[in-house]
């Protein structure tokens, strides 16, 4: 799996969020200044060539549905992230944000009980 851009990741919110759409569906969700029809067409192209879209086609028009799902992307996100910043070990992670007071060990235990027996 490869990282999306800024761009490809925007567009895909909008496909996990919504499922199966057309373009000018994901055009009405983007923020403003909307992209052009074209460039949508454009990121999608190269989503379909990255294996995180497909396509069917319903008269002149294709409508795109997932094939990763944004649970799947996340972990692949956050793995990567991982290993960048904190060698691979998600104890370092969870240790800098208690050191820095951006999660207490209260909550972080109470996270722990709360999705311990969940699978993923």
């Amino acid at each position: 799996m490869k990282e999306l851009t800024k761009a490809e990741e925007q567009i895909m919110r909008v496909i996990w969020k919504e499922g199966p759409v057309f373009i000018k569906d994901i055009i009405d969700q983007l923020p403003e200044p909307k992209p052009a029809y074209n460039t949508v067409g454009t990121f999608l192209k190269i989503l379909e060539d990255k294996g995180f879209v497909a396509r069917k086609k319903y008269g002149g028009a294709f409508q795109y549905h997932p094939l990763v799902a944004k649970s799947k992307y996340t972990s692949f996100l956050m793995k990567g992230f991982v290993s960048k910043y904190f060698e691979g070990s998600v104890e370092n992670m969870f240790s800098h944000f208690i050191k820095n007071k951006e999660l207490d060990l209260k909550t972080f235990e109470e996270l722990s009980k709360k999705y311990k027996d969940e699978e993923p």
